[in-house]
Parts: C-alpha cells; structure tokens; sequence
C-alpha cells in the first residue's frame, strides 16, 4: 500500500476513535443509546457549521486530530511531516510556518487568476518589451530560489523545517516523469480513502540573459489545474514583473486552469486576478484535482526567453487572426473614413491635409512622432504587473 495511503489511514483511524468516543459520551450526557444517531448527528452539525462559516468545519475530519483552528484564516499543526502538507495542499490549504509550528492558511478571499480556457492575464507593452532581456527555467535551482527568498525577505515564515518538507515534494516532482507527492482524497462521507492526486512542487527561476546571473523567482505547487504561488524575490529591476507575466503565460501553455495568487493586493488585479472567496475555490480545487491531475507545469528541460514565452498565443486565437488576416487579404477592406476623403480632397485642391499639420507642429515642437505619441499616449493600454 502506498505510504501516502497508510498515513492516511492512520488519520483515518484515529479520527474514528475520536470521534466514536465523542459518540458514546454524548450519548451518554443525552441519555441516548445509539452511536449510529449520534454520528449522524454530528455529520448534520458539520455540515451546518461549514454553511454558517465555522472555522472548524473547514478543515477535513480525518485532519482533526493532528490539526486545528488557531485563528482568523489560520490553522496549527506540530508537525511537518511532507505527506500532511501534500493532503492539506490537496485540500486548499496553503501552508506556511512559524518557529516550531506548521500554519496552514485558507484564505476568506484570495486572488485568482483564469487561464484556461479563456486567459484573462493581462501584459502590459512595456513588461512584454522588457522580457527579451530574461530567461525563465523550471526545477532549475530550488536551493537558491530560497536563498534569494530569505535574502530579501528573512526568514519570514519560509522556516527550515517547512523548507525541508517543501525539498522532499519538490524532489518528487523534479526527478523522473514528474510524478509528483501523491495525496490521499478521503471521502466526506465514509472517511475512506478513495482516489489520489499528486501535488506538485516547483521552482521557477529568472536569469538574466546577457551574463546568466539568477536574477528572480519563487517557489510554487500544483493540484490538478491550480496552480499556487507561494513566495519569491527579484534581485534586477523587471525580473519580477518578467517573470510573473512569463510564468503566467507557461502555465496557460500548459494546460492550467486557475493561477492563485493567494491574498489580494494590487499587482495581482493588475495582472487579471479577481477575487475568488473560501468556499468556491475550495470547489475549484477538489474538482479540478480529480479532473486534471496530469498537468504539470514543464518549460522542456531548458531556459526559455521570457519574450518568446509572453509572444505565445493560443491556437484559437491564433486560428483568429490568421482568419481576420484572410478576410481582409480577399477584400474585406474597411471603407476609408469621411475623413480621410475629406484631407484627401484638400491635398488635391492644394491645401495641407490633417496628416501634414499633423507633421508640422511636430517639428515645430522638436518632438519626433514617437516621443509625442509617448509623451499623450495612444489609448488605455494594459496596466503592467
């Protein structure tokens, strides 16, 4: 039996025990007979208590005896064992720590991002112009990705012994066919194991492409389609906003679904993100974990141009411009504007046409077209990351 099961099964029976001497002293206090009544009635009070919000009911029963409620979006745990935080990642949990303390957090609202099947991420012109000067990789560089996180951000809660789990999953995903750390999905109802999905754990790295230096990146993992951004660090100026918009269009490559970009702030709006609240990206994960636990975020075993990357299009909006291309190679040339006729026709009795006054006070203000198309802009282009 596969260890991931077996640890499963442990919870599993622990939390029947648990919960049947629960049982029998409630029924005891209440002067009732039947442990079959009372488990009922406790799986109704769950259920009650996950609609009215409480804390307690978010976290999966077989969790219970080695995990609890704390406060606020987070949760408490001892132990850091890598096959727990791969069934509470697989759960909706994203863990992180303190000293001595595992804390899974479980957002009431968190960022996310669609990808698939309609991308929403947004890439501003002048992010996507920077990115020539970068290459992104994948599981290039674990170790100094949480070097550079602890550079910039101190220990934080990337603690050692929260790194250590991540490096076992992240070993796992890394070697071989990207396997990944299989989680145990237990069903709500007979607490039985029942299917699996891996948990996959990734490095993302972004090197500068003219000397090769790590300029960037983050640590992140997958269940099913969604994939979750964990922490990062930039040490060049754009090699952040280059590597979110760069990794963001890989991850639509690949085939995910939703990018979650945990708590809102800004830059993840500016990006496309909308606020999803607790319970419906709890149902995004447990669906998508079953329906699309063979995506893996891959970048071919190479360093790849972050400009190449951001270029990527989807083959039906690809399909769509070559169409459009068509139909107006065959003809379907807009009709010219009234007033293009109009400065066409004063061209022809001698007098300037728009196009030329436009010209000339350009040169009256020693601005070539460029720098004045710059300096007023030419309409709402995206707001960069």
């Amino acid at each position: 039996m596969p260890s991931a099961i077996l640890v499963v099964c442990n919870f599993v029976s622990s939390a029947r025990e648990k919960k049947q001497r629960n049982s029998r002293r409630t029924a005891f206090m209440n002067g009732s007979g039947g442990s079959a009544k009372g488990s009922s009635a406790n799986g109704r009070a769950g259920r009650h208590a996950l609609a009215s919000g409480d804390p307690n009911a978010l976290l999966p029963y077989y969790l219970q005896p080695i995990v609890r409620h704390y406060h606020d979006d987070f949760w408490v745990s001892r132990s850091f064992d890598p096959r727990l935080i791969v069934q509470l990642m697989a759960e909706g949990f994203l863990p992180i720590a303190t000293s001595g303390y595992l804390l899974p957090k479980l957002h009431i609202e968190r960022c996310v991002l669609r990808l698939n099947p309609a991308s929403e991420l947004h890439i501003s012109r002048s992010t996507r112009k920077k990115c020539k000067r970068f290459l992104l990789s994948v599981n290039e560089a674990f170790d100094r990705v949480v070097v550079g996180c602890h550079r910039q951000h101190g220990t934080n809660w990337l603690y050692p012994q929260i790194v250590d789990a991540f490096r076992t999953i992240h070993k796992r995903t890394s070697e071989g066919n990207a396997g990944g750390f299989n989680a145990t999905i237990i069903d709500e109802e007979t607490q039985q194991p029942g299917d699996y999905t891996p948990v996959r754990l990734y490095s993302i790295e972004i090197w500068n492409a003219k000397t090769g230096a790590l300029a960037g990146g983050e640590l992140g993992y997958s269940v099913g389609g969604v994939y979750s951004s964990l922490t990062g660090f930039s040490d060049e100026d754009a090699a952040g906003s280059c590597q979110l918009v760069a990794l963001g269009k890989l991850l639509e490559r690949c085939g995910f679904e939703y990018w979650d970009l945990g708590m809102d702030l800004d830059y993840k709006r500016r990006l496309g993100a909308t606020i999803a609240q607790r319970t419906e990206f709890l149902g995004i994960v447990k669906r998508s974990r079953i329906e699309n636990k063979g995506t893996v975020l891959q970048c071919g075993g190479e360093r790849r141009n972050a400009k190449d990357l951001v270029d990527w299009e989807q083959p039906s909006s690809a399909a769509t411009a070559n169409g459009d291309a068509a139909k107006k190679a065959d003809g379907g040339r807009k009709k010219p504007h009234p007033s293009s006729e109009s400065n066409n026709k004063e061209k022809a009795d001698g007098q300037p046409s728009h196009e030329q006054n436009r010209k000339r006070v350009h040169e009256q203000n020693g601005d070539s077209e460029e720098e004045h198309e710059h300096k007023v802009g030419k309409g709402a282009a995206p707001a960069g990351p």
